[in-house]
């Protein structure tokens, strides 16, 4: 059962195109942040970020499968900072102003309200903390969902500067996926 959702979201390929600790490190993560991993999946960036941090590192899933995965890997790698959470609904199950960092990694163009989800991550973040979204070309790509189900990088850069992000980086991850980092700020 594991081993599917492991080939598929672990093959060589897509991991040296994410890689994911160099990635989080680009993106500006380091020691002493907090970090939430939205669809947290098999822990490909989860388990980076506690090489890097010793503080709480949240993998939030809505998939009991994965959820059993990630407590799986926990033990079997003997972490103590990853904290697993299930999402049932669109309320992140974190405090508000608890987080550096919050990553989506090809899970964006999932969400059904985005607005909701943008909302949300607004809350949980810390002011001038930092989101790092990947997401695939919107174009055709060796791997990924449908072209109709991707959202191109203008259309993601638009929607966080409507809702009070400026974008901190953005970069290239290869033939399949876009890198976007944006720092929230507060109007007035």
């Amino acid at each position: 059962m594991f081993d599917d959702k492991i080939k598929k979201f672990e093959n060589n390929k897509r991991l040296t195109e994410l890689n994911p600790k160099n990635t989080l490190l680009k993106a500006g993560f380091n020691n002493n942040m907090v970090l939430c991993d939205i669809g947290a999946g098999t822990g490909i960036f989860s388990f980076p970020a506690t090489e890097i941090s010793n503080k709480n590192i949240y993998a939030l899933e809505i998939s009991d499968t994965m959820i059993q995965l990630l407590e799986n890997r926990i033990i079997e790698r003997n972490i103590n900072n990853i904290i697993v959470k299930k999402v049932s609904d669109d309320i992140l199950p974190l405090d508000k102003n608890s987080c550096d960092i919050v990553t989506l990694v090809t899970v964006f163009h999932e969400i059904k309200n985005k607005d909701m989800m943008i909302n949300e991550i607004r809350r949980v973040l810390k002011e001038k903390a930092r989101l790092m979204i990947i997401e695939f070309h919107k174009q055709k790509t060796p791997m990924g969902p449908p072209i109709e189900h991707r959202i191109s990088e203008e259309q993601l850069y638009e929607l966080f500067k409507n809702n009070n992000f400026k974008i901190a980086d953005k970069f290239i991850l290869g033939d399949n996926f876009y890198c976007a980092v944006f720092e929230k700020f507060t109007i007035g």
